[in-house]
């Protein structure tokens, strides 16, 4: 097959037509990248190479107006693009050069993420790691984000008495039996990811009676 003549569909699509009748539609992105001109020779495996390479434009396109909203996991962005019907390996190969390009980056996702849930609504480092293991980030991330934002725990500490004061500012105003507000304290502590012995220690600091609280086994 030749390509009799090339003509400009609209602002991104150029239209190739070939020697034997047929059309050829591309991105302009992808037919600049490849040097078509007039008069190319283009066998049945350029053909199907350079629908492929379309195909994988409009799913990048896909990608970057995902990422432009807000930044993903690879895993989040795969997901978002397998829902809208494209082609598996093409979203494979997607994503990989995304993440050779460092469009995509699962450590500053993770971070980004963690930070965010930190700072805005005071999560613990359980819940930190719950979070990040629904997003599917690799455990070694995982690890690495805990140890780098929870190394000390001071921060956490700070946290969590601010959540426990909020918290009991709110029960206090419900004429709680002590016991009651006390286990009110402790499941909602644990739900925002605080270990057991931490809410004993941060509970003791707000002035409750915990004395007959059992140590965590």
């Amino acid at each position: 097959m030749k390509i009799s003549a090339i003509n400009r569909k609209d602002e991104n699509t150029i239209v190739l037509h070939l020697d034997n009748g047929e059309k050829l539609f591309l991105s302009l992105e992808v037919f600049m990248k490849n040097g078509l001109r007039s008069g190319d020779e283009i066998s049945e495996d350029r053909f199907a190479f350079y629908v492929t390479e379309n195909r994988k434009y409009f799913i990048k396109r896909s990608a970057v107006r995902f990422l432009a909203n807000r930044y993903h996991s690879s895993n989040e962005l795969k997901t978002k693009l397998l829902r809208k019907k494209y082609e598996k390996e093409l979203v494979l190969d997607v994503i990989e050069e995304l993440l050779e390009k460092k469009l995509l980056d699962d450590y500053v996702f993770a971070i980004n993420y963690a930070n965010e849930n930190i700072k805005n609504k005071l999560w613990g480092r359980n819940k930190v790691k719950s979070g990040l293991i629904q997003k599917a980030v690799k455990p070694e991330i995982i690890e690495k984000v805990i140890s780098e934002l929870f190394g000390e725990g001071d921060s956490e500490i700070d946290n969590a008495i601010a959540l426990a004061k909020k918290k009991k500012n709110t029960l206090n105003k419900r004429n709680m039996e002590p016991l009651k507000l006390k286990q009110k304290l402790i499941t909602f502590l644990m739900s925002r990811g605080y270990n057991y012995d931490l809410i004993k220690n941060i509970l003791r600091q707000i002035d409750e009676d915990i004395d007959n609280m059992p140590d965590a086994e």
